[in-house]
């Protein structure tokens, strides 16, 4: 899912207009990395290689647009936490795809040189 600007601007509405009890008001920035932490998680590919945490920042977040206040807070820095998190596993996840890739490559490429060195007759240096 994808968060327009219009979006945001909605949630930061909604956000900083409940905000009157429980605590001083949320602000816009606190929001905004809410939001974008989701975002930069969903870039990385989190829903398919972190759906636990995303999903955990999206339920977060949420809840986050239904309270206000203290629990507003609350809830938008646990949605910032859990998508960091995620994020930081998808892109760890991709990371460790490559490295097998390129070992896989590179075994490829040693077994490549060894028949080289078999059929040159010359023994590996």
């Amino acid at each position: 899912m994808k968060y327009s600007d219009f979006g945001v601007l909605l949630v930061v509405g909604a956000l900083v207009g409940c905000a009157s009890s429980g605590g001083p008001p949320i602000g816009t920035e606190e929001v905004i990395e809410a939001e974008t932490a989701l975002r930069n998680a969903e870039e990385a590919g989190a829903e398919e290689r972190a759906p636990e945490l995303y999903e955990e920042a999206r339920i977060a977040l949420n809840a986050a647009r239904r309270a206000s206040g203290d629990e507003a807070r609350r809830r938008l820095l646990e949605a910032r936490d859990y998508a960091s998190a995620a994020e930081a596993m998808a892109k760890a996840e991709r990371l460790r795809r490559e490295a097998n890739r390129v070992r896989r490559e590179a075994d490829d490429l040693d077994q490549q040189a060894e028949r080289i060195r078999d059929e040159a007759g010359r023994p590996p240096q």
